[in-house]
């Protein structure tokens, strides 16, 4: 399987051929397609993060994070691999005495540590949860999946489209007695979607945490102007 890095990509298509005076002359119909292509999700990406508070915030944090990442390196999880995406010291503070015009003091510090983590196993999703919770991580801030490769799906979808906005000319061309000549002007685009699964605490803190992956699927846009058959006329 090809390893690459999953970001959010949208593929823009402009085409334009020159128009020919007669297809001017002829006229022409505009129509828009649509197309889609289904793929299965083969790669999973779990956000987690681990928050201690209070006096020695920081250091309880590291190590608590160390001992979450010491176990899903030591887990076999099929192509893990692990980035962290953010870290937060904020300190905290208390009213000392009931007077209110006294400066409030520092009474200790929270620390986040936010970590992301990739693997290429969906089906073992949930055991990456449930390790890195029962490891020391106490919050899940989400769950995507992907598809690894897309680059065929979208072209895929982009030629389904110009199909669906072919067949629609067709039928309007036909409905009008003309024939559809060429294309005059191409626009659209195809994206790679990573859905979300969303999960809140009450749900990654009991065992075996169940994830259903669902259907990864690319779609594509077009609007095509189509010159009416140069010489026609209504049938």
């Amino acid at each position: 399987m090809v390893t690459r890095k999953i970001v959010s990509t949208a593929v823009m298509l402009t085409a334009c051929a020159a128009t020919p005076a007669a297809a001017q002359e002829a006229g022409f119909i505009e129509v828009t397609g649509a197309g889609s292509v289904t793929l299965e999700a083969d790669r999973a990406h779990v956000s987690f993060a681990v928050e201690t508070r209070f006096a020695g915030a920081a250091a309880a944090n590291a190590d608590a994070m160390e001992s979450v990442l010491s176990t899903l390196r030591s887990a076999g999880l099929e192509g893990l691999s692990i980035a962290t995406f953010g870290y937060l010291l904020r300190p905290e503070y208390v009213q000392p005495g009931a007077d209110r015009n006294r400066a409030p003091m520092i009474d200790g510090y929270t620390a986040v540590n936010n970590v992301r983590a990739t693997i290429n196993d969906v089906e073992s999703v949930g055991t990456l949860i449930d390790l890195a919770i029962q490891s020391g991580a106490n919050r899940i801030s989400g769950v995507a999946f992907s598809a690894s490769s897309s680059e065929a799906a979208q072209s895929e979808a982009l030629m389904a489209a110009v199909e669906d906005a072919r067949l629609k000319a067709t039928a309007i061309a036909n409905a009008l007695g003309q024939d559809l000549g060429e294309a005059l002007e191409v626009r659209g685009s195809s994206g790679q979607p990573t859905p979300n699964l969303q999960l809140s605490s009450m749900e990654v803190a009991r065992a075996r945490t169940p994830v259903e992956t669902g259907d990864q699927v690319v779609r594509a846009n077009v609007t095509v102007r189509f010159a009416f058959r140069p010489g026609d006329s209504p049938r």
